[in-house]
């Protein structure tokens, strides 16, 4: 019996409703704070007994609310609280766009009324939950904003991904800037206004109402992504930032330091590698201080290197540890060395990684989503078209042995290949003998075995999934409005 069965949760649906005048959802977030996240939130400085019952409060009229971005509208949705929902449409700009990320944030100067944070395009918007407002509107990304990240300890920091190869941190307790403060690119004396897809600033204002723009992790040959960045991840308790992108590539960036006047340029991570996934890498998480789970799209592959014979290979979910953790940041060092350069094999293409668990997922899988639970242990969601399917990651096994060298039979065509022989004429030419050909199985962990969830009444249009209050609920989205809850049936 898997750890899925022995120590997950039994889920019972409990509410089944549809947002008819969202028009198509496509991402959802369930608020993920609870009674006791005030001790970690700010470095637990607002655990106070004077704060404990604001705090309370607040948790009891939110804990159970979520935010659906659809194509026309931010919809807030509280079964417990109807009173708290709420629906925002914002005007089109330039382009047509939908709501494509959203997440939960909080503030400094309010921080018991909660905040929203959504992207539509390239444009970062900012509501207030409580006021069910906008209060701020922020340009800066290029391409089309992919994902919105929150740091984990300070929940006013936040990080977008964007199509235009680079990610950005904005800190919502400062207002947007006026005009651009770039630096001068030599021989030019004056500030360059190269842009966002230098990381720099165009000539317009930033935005307006709240939020700034105080570092950009910037794309490029360099060292940062050659393409679309698509997920990233805060870590728990160090200044590191993970990403990964359309480029097969997981960066792992310092965080710089952070500066009201001046905007913090970086393109050298401290370590980066497309050598853990054959496809686009969809997501990227931390388990804890060297330990990351990434999940990549099916890819194509050709067989025995032959062009014409191509197949879609499955996805995979790969469990890793980032070799370098304890080069950066030794034991019992209590802080972090002021300069942290990583060289070039660090931040270009890094083998200090090594794989824990490789195991294939469906190739239909349209979300991943991974929780820490209250049975200490974390538990990840797949969303596939009419189900999800629940795994443990206690249940991933290390990667099996490959036979040596090749296999029973791979190894035959090895004499042969790469050797010179003589043609008819007498002429030398290379004669290159196909690829032989290596089961990609050798080098994957045993199947999975999980959990399903199946929703007869979802139509294959399951969009995405998420498990909130530490496993206690569940919430799956489909692509027309619907949302199903299920709550914790455990005795």
């Amino acid at each position: 019996m898997s750890r899925i069965e022995e120590s997950s949760h039994s889920f019972r649906l409990s509410k089944t409703f549809v947002l008819p005048f969202l028009g198509s959802a496509h991402s959802f977030a369930h608020f993920p704070w609870d009674a006791l996240s005030v001790q970690t939130l700010w470095e637990g400085k607002r655990d106070m007994p004077e704060l404990q019952e604001n705090w309370k409060t607040m948790i009891d009229l939110w804990s159970s609310t979520m935010v659906v971005a659809g194509s026309d509208a931010v919809v807030v949705v509280s079964p417990s609280h109807p009173s708290n929902g709420f629906c925002i449409k914002v005007p089109q700009d330039d382009d047509q766009n939908p709501f494509r990320a959203v997440a939960w944030a909080l503030s400094n100067e309010a921080p018991f009324d909660p905040l929203i944070v959504c992207s539509r395009g390239r444009i970062l918007y900012v509501l207030d939950a409580k006021q069910k407002t906008v209060i701020g509107k922020l340009r800066g990304h290029g391409g089309e904003i992919t994902a919105i990240a929150v740091h984990p300890s300070f929940p006013y920091l936040v990080c977008t991904c964007s199509r235009d190869f680079s990610a950005r941190l904005y800190d919502l307790t400062m207002p947007p800037r006026d005009a651009p403060n770039n630096p001068h690119w030599p021989p030019s004396m004056s500030p360059s206004l190269g842009g966002a897809p230098h990381g720099l600033q165009s000539s317009e204002p930033e935005g307006v109402g709240t939020g700034r723009c105080v570092a950009v992790l910037c794309g490029g040959p360099s060292g940062g992504h050659n393409a679309a960045v698509l997920n990233a991840s805060f870590h728990p308790t160090y200044p590191l930032l993970a990403t990964c992108g359309l480029d097969r590539a997981v960066k792992i960036w310092v965080l710089p330091k952070l500066s009201f006047e001046e905007m913090a340029r970086e393109d050298k991570p401290l370590f980066s590698s497309s050598r853990i996934h054959q496809a686009r890498i969809m997501s990227v998480n931390w388990l804890s201080l060297d330990v990351l789970v990434t999940h990549s799209a099916p890819a194509l592959m050709r067989r025995n290197g032959q062009k014409e014979n191509i197949y879609l290979a499955d996805g995979t979910i790969a469990i890793w540890r980032w070799l370098g953790f304890d080069r950066f940041f030794p034991p019992n060092t209590q802080k972090p060395s002021n300069v942290m350069r990583g060289c070039a094999s660090d931040y270009q293409e890094s083998s200090s990684f090594k794989l824990l668990s490789v195991a294939p997922i469906s190739q239909l899988t349209r979300h991943l989503h991974v929780a820490y639970t209250l049975r200490n242990n974390y538990v990840i969601a797949i969303t596939l078209p009419d189900r999800i399917r629940l795994h443990n990651v206690a249940d991933f096994q290390p990667r099996q042995r490959p036979s040596f060298p090749l296999g029973e039979n791979d190894g035959d065509d090895i004499p042969n290949m790469n050797r010179l022989h003589l043609d008819e004429e007498g002429d030398e030419e290379e004669h290159v003998a196909p690829a032989p050909k290596v089961s990609q199985r050798a080098a994957l962990s045993p199947p999975l075995e999980g959990k399903d969830i199946v929703i007869p009444t979802a139509g294959h249009n399951l969009q995405a999934v998420s498990l909130g209050c530490h496993g206690l609920s569940l919430m799956a989205l489909g692509a027309n409005g619907q949302i199903w809850i299920w709550t914790d049936a455990t005795d």
